[in-house]
């Protein structure tokens, strides 16, 4: 791909998002100076009446700014992997710290689910080639479907060298999942459904040069075979806390805004 074309590619993923959020940030305060409206110009009773729907138009402007997420990165999914620029991770580090932040959303919203990483006996860290914002996006739809295929569920984030395996102890993926997963096919029950987890998933791990297979047997295994890498330690650059305090709180909001629609609903005390 051209450097212009990259250009124009950025523009339109960036764009899209750009609107979506505007247009999300004008409801969202909207819908506040209408909650507080209501609240003082109808009586108590008539408020509780009506607070379940408002609660329910809350949550659809969360969804919706999911699916504008999901919707910018869709646009240029078939030219991500030309768009982004793969670069050096330690990826071990980046999936224990993200396992902490699921672990803290399961705990807090009550769900009977655990996420585990486990690493190769003697492996202290894991380099590979990647992007954070691509493997925060494929790891939430990973779990999204996890715990939309119905709970108690285990998630386990194993790695080793070359490799990352994402498996949980749940039903498994329809084959119909599976063939759209794997090799891009559409059922006619997909397409009514309308998901854009699943293509996600394979254009995050495409774009980054993760190879996805996977294997057969009771849950759900999906390996990912990693591109070598090689990091000069020595050039790395050293985050302040301040700066990582933030980052991790900007990851734990992102994942919970894409797990929201497996969620319980939130409701007000």
């Amino acid at each position: 791909m051209q450097a212009n074309e990259q250009e124009l590619a950025m523009a339109l993923r960036g764009g899209l998002r750009g609107r979506f959020q505007a247009s999300f940030h004008l409801l969202e305060n909207a819908f506040e100076v209408l909650d507080d409206r209501m609240a003082h110009s109808v009586t108590p009773t008539e408020y509780e009446t009506l607070r379940p729907l408002l609660q329910q138009i809350a949550q659809q402007l969360v969804s919706l700014r999911r699916l504008g997420e999901h919707a910018a990165d869709a646009a240029i999914a078939p030219v991500l992997q030309q768009v982004c620029e793969p670069r050096p991770m330690e990826l071990l580090g980046q999936l224990r710290e993200l396992g902490t932040l699921l672990n803290e959303i399961l705990v807090q919203e009550q769900l009977q689910a655990t996420v585990q990483v486990e690493a190769e006996q003697g492996l202290p860290i894991l380099l590979t080639l990647g992007d954070d914002t691509l493997l925060n996006g494929l790891l939430a739809n990973l779990v999204s479907n996890s715990l939309a295929a119905g709970q108690p569920v285990h998630i386990t984030l194993a790695c080793a060298p070359g490799l990352f395996c994402y498996r949980d102890d749940g039903p498994g993926l329809p084959q119909d999942a599976r063939d759209l997963l794997q090799r891009g096919m559409w059922s006619s029950r997909l397409l009514e459904q309308g998901g854009l987890g699943l293509p996600l998933i394979r254009a995050y791990a495409s774009a980054m040069g993760w190879r996805l297979t996977m294997e057969d047997g009771p849950g759900t295994e999906l390996r990912f075979a990693l591109p070598d890498c090689t990091m000069d330690f020595g050039s790395m650059v050293l985050e302040s806390t301040a700066a990582a305090d933030t980052n991790l709180e900007q990851r734990k909001q992102f994942l919970r805004r894409e797990l929201q629609p497996v969620l319980p609903p939130q409701t007000e005390e």
